[in-house]
């Protein structure tokens, strides 16, 4: 699904001409010259640069006459955006960001090259496995695209707007020069409401709207060239084979591959953000906070819901010991001084968003159980208990937290009380939940039914290795074989050793 939008509010009727155009109205509030005094009416309907004088200079209409104005005579003019396409008018003119295009052109030479550069990003995402797909969950977060940018606006840019949901426990979001807005199912996790995607959102599409991108892509002298940044992707495509493998296998457990994702997932950040130009300063991540909290409250949503989220994250970096992104790198700001700077948040909790993204904390709690993280993988679970959108993999989840963290009758029965529901929702029905059901058994010394469990158990093993067999086309299917060839040799050894209890 994608949204198709040529970004900003400016049309440029002659590419030749560095001169922008505006429909933008507002009120004086400090006189201005003789003939534009406090209280007038204006529009702003251009903004260029004066070649003669070296400087930019703005044109304005009152009662029918033209006024040619330095540009800081702006600040003297309260503008009163009625809708999506004048707010982001105002941003445009309020950071100057107006100033490369008037300078450089449209560079379409360079937007071109980083619109196939992205795709190609992309391609390889989705070849590796790296797209978390839910379309469910992509519409709503297009529904939510379109509550904070009008669904047209022009300004000569090629560009596409796509979202994409990516496979990654970091909380993450980023918006590339060409539109393609990337956020992390993590980041998705770590919020609890619609207002909290909502400025998240906003910040990335303020990033796109002001150009950051293009700006700190022309600030670097000496760019990497093209192939030398798509060779060392080749490096690490080859590191994701396994990966790929396992994450696309639903009987396969990753296991300790997650932390190999992980560094993975880092060295693809890294580089692509270098390639991309999604380095922000500490005065473009200003720029794009303050452009989400005005646009939060222009839609009449709590704008601390932008410093809510931050807060969120900065608690999952305390608790994953990434003390970089607390504290800012270089020029960056910390994330301390963006929550201050936006205002402390209220509460933000809201039950119908958890069940949006419900597929979203399953995922994550799998990949969280599996690097050992139990605690969250429990968190994430039961928000789904909450929600009342739990299938079999979350109740499995958290009878195997109960397995793995706790040893005593209670905390057994209740992991098989959680195995029972499982087993009863069958909505998508797992091969390893008779497995589960063993172990418990075993450790509540009911070893008569934990055989008969392990039968059963072993019945789906065969049934699924002669599905593999007679479907197999190619060396794809070598994984799960080894992973089933091995459970079949550790089911029939649990039977025969209960043998002695």
């Amino acid at each position: 699904m994608k949204l198709i939008f040529s970004i900003l509010l400016i049309a440029f009727p002659l590419l030749g001409i560095a001169q922008l155009t505006f429909e933008l109205k507002g009120t004086i509030g400090k006189k201005i010259s003789s003939s534009l005094s406090e209280g007038k009416s204006v529009e702003l309907s251009s903004i260029d640069y004066d070649d003669f004088i070296g400087s930019f200079r703005a044109k304005l209409l009152s009662e029918g006459l033209q006024e040619t104005v330095e540009l800081k005579q702006l600040d003297k003019i309260n503008f009163n955006p009625l809708n999506l396409r004048e707010f982001w008018q105002c941003q445009y003119v309020k950071t100057q960001s107006f100033a490369t295009v008037l300078n450089k052109g449209l560079q379409y030479k360079l937007r071109k090259e980083l619109e196939g550069e992205s795709l190609e990003y992309l391609n390889y995402c989705k070849k590796n496995n790296f797209i978390f797909e839910d379309s469910y969950l992509e519409s709503y977060i297009y529904s939510l695209i379109y509550k904070i940018y009008p669904d047209k606006l022009n300004d000569g840019r090629p560009g596409m707007l796509n979202v994409h949901i990516t496979k990654d426990l970091t909380p993450n979001a980023s918006i590339f020069p060409n539109g393609s807005l990337f956020i992390s199912t993590g980041l998705l996790s770590i919020i609890n409401s619609e207002e909290e995607l909502l400025a998240v959102l906003a910040h990335e599409v303020a990033h796109f709207v002001l150009d950051h991108s293009i700006d700190n892509i022309n600030a670097v002298v000496e760019r990497q060239k093209r192939a030398e940044f798509w060779a060392g992707f080749a490096t690490l495509a080859a590191a994701s084979v396994e990966i790929y493998s396992a994450m696309n296998n639903k009987y396969y457990n990753p296991g300790a591959l997650t932390i190999n994702t992980a560094i993975l997932a880092y060295g693809l950040a890294e580089s692509v953000g270098q390639r991309f130009g999604l380095k922000y300063s500490r005065k473009q991540e200003i720029e794009a906070d303050k452009c989400a909290s005005e646009l939060l409250k222009f839609i009449k949503i709590n704008p601390t819901a932008l410093s809510s989220a931050l807060s969120k994250i900065k608690k999952h970096c305390i608790e994953n010991g990434n003390y970089l992104a607390l504290s800012g790198e270089g020029t960056h700001p910390s994330i301390d001084d963006r929550i201050n700077a936006i205002g402390q948040p209220i509460e933000f909790n809201d039950v119908n968003y958890d069940r949006t993204i419900s597929f979203v904390n399953t995922f994550n709690a799998e990949l969280e159980f599996y690097n050992q993280h139990y605690t969250a993988c429990k968190v994430l679970s039961e928000r789904n208990v909450k929600s009342n959108v739990a299938t079999e993999e979350d109740y499995i989840m958290l009878a195997m937290v109960n397995i793995f963290m706790y040893d005593n009758t209670e905390k057994n029965n209740e992991a098989l009380k959680y195995l029972n529901t499982a087993k009863q929702i069958a909505v998508y029905p797992s091969i390893k939940l008779p497995k589960h059901e063993a172990i418990v058994l075993i450790r509540l010394k009911k070893y008569e039914e934990a055989k008969s469990c392990l039968s059963k158990y072993r019945e789906l093993l065969d049934g699924e290795m002669k599905n593999i067999l007679k479907n197999a086309t190619n060396g794809d299917e070598s994984v799960l074989k080894s992973f089933l060839y091995n459970e079949v040799e550790w089911t029939q050894k649990m039977i025969y050793k209960l043998r002695a209890f």
